[in-house]
């Protein structure tokens, strides 16, 4: 159960991460720094992942040391109110250097790429992108069309693969414009 608790914190990250890439890429004095915003917020997921699984071990082992190792009387707290809102701040501070740092370092990174190495790789991230767009939509209409058999489940796996396909072509066409070579930046 909590794997599934902490894949959905990680997919809500990815789809944030998708809205801010859409969001960049329509708005063309932001589009070079579309692809790195949108890592910004996916690095969010598995930093909280992270945070969190730290936590829990943190709850546990203080159950193990208030208990003498006996789990009999062990009892979840909120989370606060063991931690204090000290552990929320510093892993928040925490997440947003390491999201910056990787962030910095992919648009670094994005500059030195060769055109065509950027290229597959903006048609590969996102297609990616796309994806998370299209398990969004495969999810509603699955869930839509629960009762009408697999009609839902083959709109959804076409949506997936529109998406996905029409994502990964926008990016393969567009990667001049999400790279922001100095050519365009002038005009």
């Amino acid at each position: 159960m909590i794997l599934l608790v902490f894949a959905a914190i990680v997919y809500a990250f990815l789809f944030i991460g998708a809205v801010v890439f859409v969001l960049c890429a329509l708005i063309p004095p932001t589009r070079r720094f579309a692809l790195s915003a949108a890592l910004w917020c996916a690095v969010w997921g598995p930093c909280s992942v992270g945070l969190m699984t730290l936590a829990g071990l943190g709850l546990v082992a203080s159950a193990f040391i208030n208990d003498a190792g006996g789990m009999q009387s062990f009892h979840a707290p909120r989370l606060l109110t063991v931690f204090g809102w000290g552990y929320l701040i510093l892993g928040v501070l925490i997440t947003v250097t390491v999201a910056t740092g990787v962030a910095l370092l992919h648009q670094m990174l994005m500059r030195w790429l060769m055109f065509m190495l950027f290229r597959l790789y903006a048609t590969a991230v996102c297609a990616g992108i796309g994806s998370v767009f299209g398990w969004a939509l495969s999810w509603w209409l699955t869930w839509k069309a629960i009762g009408n058999g697999n009609v839902g489940i083959v709109l959804a796996c076409a949506g997936m693969l529109c998406l996905v396909l029409g994502f990964g072509t926008g990016g393969f066409m567009g990667a001049r414009l999400l790279q922001g070579s100095a050519r365009h930046e002038s005009n």
